[in-house]
């Protein structure tokens, strides 16, 4: 996961410049449904969607992928979607935010997932109507095959409420995205947790880091979506939301703290990971430096006397010099001092629990 990956225009350039991508792999499924039928049209084209933009049927437009410019311009200018929303669609990476008025809602949010083992965060816009939602989805993969189902199945009310509440149940789906991202956050945190209690080696510091750097990240993509939620649920009173869809949105913001809670908590356990084996490292480093010094002092002693036993003075030439060099058992009795110093020093740092 990239540290900077929103996409811009050169500093200056006219608001509403759209660039059309190298690669613009897309298309655009149509759902047009009332409590009674729906007409399901895969890979329609823009003269289509518009077509069924004035029905009086609720309109779902969906487009996955990245669309070419001349695609969202059209939908755009069909549709009245302004111009600078149309360039926060085309450059990806937008921090999520929402704009409210009595025609329209215009919302970016972000969309988080795990791809091969790294963590991966899709831009979502939608844009509401009267009767029509169209919603943009980056990747290959529609998020939204399970609410597709519902309204394919007639699960639920979905077929029975208006595109409010299809907003909303699309909204709750990219929220609730992240419960299995965290599911997998915390296999990873205990797998490691085992590990650092087993074995201190490097490569655990690496993914421990690895770890902290996409909480980090994914909590920087997902955060301003509380904002989101708490800004819809402020829209009391507008003509598109109904008091009943409120009320489910506020189920969302329930599962965006609670989603925002848990990654905090992760955050802080991985930091505490990272500080547990900092300091289990530290302690093994202390464990063998107690080694050495206990070693080391026990040594001395022993290294002083015979040190001072090889310096072979002549006994001949003077009683002090080194008479013992003369005993007949001077060989024994200098080992036995030695047995009793080093013993001596072992029962002294077994008192001070030093060993």
């Amino acid at each position: 996961m990239k540290l900077f990956n929103k996409k811009y225009h050169k500093p200056g350039t006219k608001p509403g410049t759209v660039k059309v991508g190298e690669n613009t792999v897309f298309h655009i499924d149509l759902y047009d449904y009332n409590a009674n039928d729906l007409k399901i049209e895969h890979n329609a084209d823009v003269a289509t969607c518009k077509a069924f933009i004035q029905s009086d049927n609720c309109t779902w437009i969906h487009v996955q992928g990245d669309p070419s410019a001349e695609a969202i311009k059209l939908l755009g200018k069909d549709l009245g979607i302004h111009e600078l929303y149309v360039e926060d669609i085309i450059n990806v990476g937008q921090r999520p935010k929402v704009e409210v008025n009595d025609e329209q809602i215009f919302l970016i949010l972000n969309l988080p997932f795990k791809e091969n083992g790294r963590a991966q965060v899709d831009q979502v816009s939608l844009f509401l109507t009267k009767n029509t939602l169209i919603t943009f989805a980056t990747g290959k993969v529609n998020p939204f095959e399970g609410v597709i189902e519902r309204l394919e199945n007639k699960i639920g009310k979905l077929r029975k409420q208006h595109t409010d509440y299809l907003m909303y149940a699309l909204v709750d789906t990219i929220i609730d995205f992240g419960f299995p991202m965290l599911e997998t956050y915390s296999e990873q945190i205990q797998k490691l947790e085992d590990e650092l209690m087993e074995t201190k080696n490097e490569r655990i510091l690496g993914s421990i880091h690895e770890l902290r750097r996409e909480l980090l990240l994914i909590r920087r993509r997902l955060w301003p979506q509380r904002e989101v939620i708490n800004e819809l649920l402020r829209s009391d009173g507008n003509p598109l939301l109904n008091e009943v869809t409120l009320m489910h949105y506020r189920d969302c913001h329930d599962h965006v703290i609670s989603i925002m809670e848990m990654l905090e908590t992760y955050h802080e356990m991985t930091s505490g990971l990272m500080e547990l084996y900092l300091t289990s490292v530290s302690l093994k480093l202390n464990d063998v430096m107690k080694f050495l010094t206990i070693f080391t002092t026990i040594f001395i002693p022993p290294t002083f006397l015979v040190g001072v036993y090889g310096m072979n003075f002549n006994s001949d030439a003077s009683v002090a010099n080194m008479p013992e060099l003369n005993w007949e058992y001077g060989y024994i009795a200098v080992w036995c001092v030695i047995a009793v110093m080093v013993s001596g020093m072992l029962y002294f740092f077994r008192r001070k629990r030093w060993i």
